[in-house]
C-alpha cells in the first residue's frame, strides 16, 4: 500500500465522495519531510450518509509523493496532491432526480501525525472542482489540494494515519441555482479494522547523530534456578459458532420514501362548483427506473352549488382509494394515476336532505391522471393537475337518478400542491 500504483478510480456512494478523496489525501500528507519524495498509496473504506440515497459505502484510494525522511528543525515543504473519485450510478440517479447538472464542494479530513515530541490531530480542507453530472451511469470527479508545513523538534519516527471525513457538497441546476438538496454536510465514518497508516517518516537529528557512550562491562549472570515442571495446559473449550449476521433490509427496488401534505381543489363541471381538497401521500420512489407507488389519503370535504341558478345544493364528499397511486418521475417531470371511488353520504337541497345513504357513490372508480410541469423537485414538492370523469351514481335512494344527473360526466379538473411533510 506504500508504492504508487497509479491514480485509481474511487468508488463512492454519491458525488460527495470525490471530496472525501481530496480531503483524505491532503490530511495524509501532513508531516512530510524535506527530502526527495517517494510515491505512497493507501486504500480505505468509509460509510457516508447523504440526502436522498441514505448511507453509502465509499472506497477511497490515496496517491501522493511523500519524503521518507525529514530534518529536525527544518520546515516541511508543501506538496501537491490529487485523486480521482468515480461516483456510482445510484448517486447519479439521485442527483438527476433533483435536477442537478453540476456538483462542487469542499471537505475537512481528520488525520493524526504521531511524532517523538507529540501526537498532533490535524484537520485539512480541500476543494473539489465543479463537475458535470451525466444523464446516467457513473462519472469521475477530480480532487486537488496542498499540504501545510510542519516542523519536527526531535529525531525519531513519525507516523501519519488517516481519520474520518466531513464532506460539504453543493449540487446545482443548469442555471447555477441550488437544488432542493441545498448545500449539505455528510460526516463519513471510517470502517473499523482497517490499516489506516499512510506512511512512516524517519526524522533525522540536525548536525548528524551523536557518538554513543561506551557501554559498561556487564556483570556475571547468576546461575539460573532449576525451572519447575510446567502444569499440563487445560484443553481449550470449543468456540461457539458465531451466528450469521442478518442481512440488512433494503427498501423495495432500491426505493426512497417520500411523504407529502396535499392541498388543492377540484372543479365539478356539471355542478359548476369547486370543492377544496386536502390530505397527503406517502410514496416510494425507485431510483433506477423513476417509477413510484404510493398511498393517497384525501380528507372528507364539502361541495356546494346552485342548481338551475337558484337551488342551493350541499353535499358531503368522501374518497376511497381503490389502488395504490402509481407513476414515474423522469427528467424532472412527475406523472401519477389515482383510482378513486367518490362517495356522497349526505346530499341536501334548500337545507333538506334528498339523499342520506352511506352507499351513495360512483358506480365505478374514477381514474384520475395527474402531471406536473418541468422541474418537479421531490424534495421541495410541486403542483400536479389533471382531468377526470365521474361515473354515474348508485345507492343514493329514491332520488338517485336526479342526484346522479348533476354529478356524473367528463371534464372535471383537479389541481393539488404537494409539500414535504415535516
Amino acid at each position: 500500500m506504500k508504492k504508487r500504483n497509479g491514480m485509481k478510480k474511487l468508488v463512492a456512494g454519491t458525488a460527495a465522495s470525490a471530496t472525501a478523496v481530496g480531503a483524505v489525501v491532503t490530511t495524509m500528507l501532513l508531516g512530510a519531510g524535506a527530502s526527495s519524495a517517494e510515491p505512497v498509496s493507501l486504500e480505505l473504506n468509509y460509510q457516508c450518509p447523504f440526502p436522498l440515497i441514505g448511507t453509502q459505502p465509499i472506497k477511497v484510494i490515496i496517491n501522493a509523493d511523500l519524503p521518507a525522511t525529514a530534518e529536525v528543525g527544518t520546515p516541511t515543504p508543501e506538496f501537491n496532491i490529487e485523486a480521482v473519485s468515480t461516483v456510482p450510478a445510484t448517486a447519479t440517479q439521485g442527483l438527476n432526480l433533483v435536477g442537478a447538472k453540476t456538483i462542487e464542494g469542499t471537505a475537512k479530513a481528520e488525520s493524526t501525525v504521531t511524532a517523538p515530541e507529540a501526537t498532533l490531530p490535524v484537520t485539512v480542507p480541500t476543494t473539489i472542482a465543479k463537475t458535470d453530472i451525466p444523464a446516467e451511469g457513473a462519472f469521475e470527479v477530480l480532487a486537488t489540494g496542498k499540504t501545510p508545513s510542519l516542523t519536527f523538534s526531535q529525531a525519531g519516527e513519525a507516523k501519519i494515519n488517516v481519520g474520518d471525513l466531513l464532506l460539504t457538497m453543493t449540487p446545482r441546476k443548469a442555471d447555477g441555482t441550488e437544488t432542493g438538496l441545498g448545500t449539505f454536510d455528510s460526516p463519513c465514518t471510517q470502517d473499523e479494522g482497517q490499516d489506516n497508516l499512510l506512511t512512516t517518516i524517519q526524522i533525522i537529528g540536525g548536525g548528524g547523530p551523536t557518538d554513543p557512550t561506551e557501554p559498561t562491562e556487564p556483570t556475571e549472570p547468576t546461575e539460573p534456578t532449576e525451572p519447575t515442571e510446567p502444569t499440563e495446559p487445560t484443553e481449550p473449550t470449543e468456540p461457539t459458532e458465531p451466528t450469521e449476521p442478518t442481512e440488512p433490509t433494503d427498501p423495495p427496488g432500491n426505493g426512497i420514501d417520500y411523504g407529502y401534505d396535499l392541498a388543492g381543489s377540484s372543479y365539478i363541471k356539471k355542478l359548476d362548483a369547486t370543492t377544496a381538497l386536502s390530505g397527503g401521500v406517502d410514496a416510494n420512489l425507485e431510483l433506477a427506473t423513476g417509477n413510484f407507488t404510493g398511498d393517497l389519503t384525501l380528507n372528507p370535504t364539502t361541495a356546494e352549488a346552485e342548481l338551475f341558478g337558484f337551488v342551493p345544493v350541499k353535499s358531503q364528499v368522501e374518497f376511497v382509494q381503490e389502488e395504490k397511486v402509481t407513476g414515474t418521475l423522469k427528467s424532472g417531470a412527475l406523472t401519477a394515476t389515482s383510482t378513486t371511488t367518490i362517495k356522497l353520504p349526505k346530499v341536501s337541497a334548500f337545507g333538506f336532505p334528498i339523499s342520506s345513504s352511506p352507499d351513495c357513490q360512483t358506480s365505478s372508480p374514477s381514474e384520475i391522471p395527474l402531471a406536473s410541469g418541468e422541474g418537479f423537485d421531490p424534495l421541495a414538492g410541486g403542483t400536479l393537475s389533471g382531468t377526470y370523469t365521474i361515473a354515474s351514481l348508485t345507492g343514493c335512494g329514491g332520488l338517485n337518478d336526479f342526484v346522479s344527473m348533476f354529478a356524473e360526466g367528463p371534464g372535471n379538473t383537479v389541481e393539488v400542491n404537494l409539500t414535504p411533510k415535516k
